[in-house]
């Protein structure tokens, strides 16, 4: 039986995600990638994915009612992204990988809003 070291083993997986994080092909996966590379935890990207996907009923059932300005999506968006993750490289990263490409769009669009007021 082979006795591992704890800090060792601990460096040695931390070198071989670094390697993979410059083998992996960014552009196919730049949400992803980014997770990877902010070392978010399985249960922060799947946050992530799950407030969009609950931003993206809200988006729609606010297009029903005829909303035009969706900035209060923003601001939920923002209060509720893991602290690690920088809003417009994770706004652009979720719509390269095509991921809620509606919603994203419009949270673009109110973030550039925000930043001109």
């Amino acid at each position: 039986m082979r006795v591992y070291d704890e800090d060792d083993y601990l460096s040695k997986l931390k070198f071989q995600h670094r390697l993979l994080l410059k083998m992996i092909d960014r552009n196919s996966f730049p949400f992803y990638s980014l997770a990877l590379e902010k070392d978010l935890s399985e249960g922060e990207v799947e946050q992530v994915l799950m407030l969009c996907q609950e931003l993206q009923k809200e988006y729609e059932e606010q297009c029903e009612l005829g909303f035009v300005h969706h900035t209060p999506l923003l601001v939920h968006f923002v209060g509720m992204l893991p602290e690690k993750l920088p809003i417009a490289e994770t706004l652009q990263a979720l719509k390269a990988q095509n991921l809620y490409i509606d919603l994203i769009d419009v949270l673009q669009r109110a973030e550039k809003r925000v930043e001109e007021d």
